[in-house]
């Protein structure tokens, strides 16, 4: 999808050139910084190279701060260095579910273990984009203990949730070398 200026580049893109510009480790740090909510105006050329394009003003103003923490998440979603776990592990407990969302996507990708009891508490969110990126993320790092908060989601009111549960629960089984009765509750 282009946007106003014709610009079809998708964010894995931006990221991409962004660490060609300045270095993985650098776009980790820097993604890192705004996850834990620093100054975007700050940061404004990074910012565009993650493929911002907006006015900072708009950025910087409440209620919107909460995006720069979002393009932060988005960035290390395909951007990564050890040295910015503990900000996406930290992350799953921001007040905004966007980033929430983006930091159960990364732990689920990085097979980040340490944050499964956060992911088991995220399968109660109110925000169903949330619960699914929470039990992806179990499917990836839950053990046996947690495979209860998967099915607690069995019957959820939205259909994508469930569908990751069934997803989930294949994986599981599979991973975990679960039998039938492990999957009752």
């Amino acid at each position: 999808m282009a946007d106003d200026t014709g610009d079809r580049r998708t964010p894995r893109d931006y990221v991409r050139d962004a660490c060609a510009r300045y270095g993985v480790p650098e776009v980790a740090r820097r993604s890192a910084a705004l996850l834990r909510g620093s100054d975007p105006a700050g940061d404004e050329a990074f910012l565009r190279a993650l493929g911002f394009r907006g006015e900072m003003e708009w950025l910087t103003t409440p209620p919107n701060p909460y995006w720069a923490r979002v393009w932060g998440a988005r960035a290390l979603r395909y951007c990564w260095d050890e040295s910015v776990r503990d900000a996406v592990v930290d992350g799953m407990h921001d007040d905004a579910w966007r980033v929430v969302e983006h930091c159960a996507v990364i732990v689920a990708d990085r097979e980040l273990a340490e944050a499964a009891p956060t992911l088991v508490e995220l399968t109660e969110d109110p925000v169903p984009r949330v619960r699914v990126a929470a039990v992806r993320g179990l499917a990836r790092v839950g053990e046996r203990e947690e495979v209860d908060a998967v099915l607690s989601l069995a019957d959820d009111p939205e259909r994508i949730v469930r569908a990751a549960v069934e997803r989930a629960l294949t994986i599981m089984t599979e991973r975990l070398d679960l039998a039938p009765d492990d999957l009752r509750r």
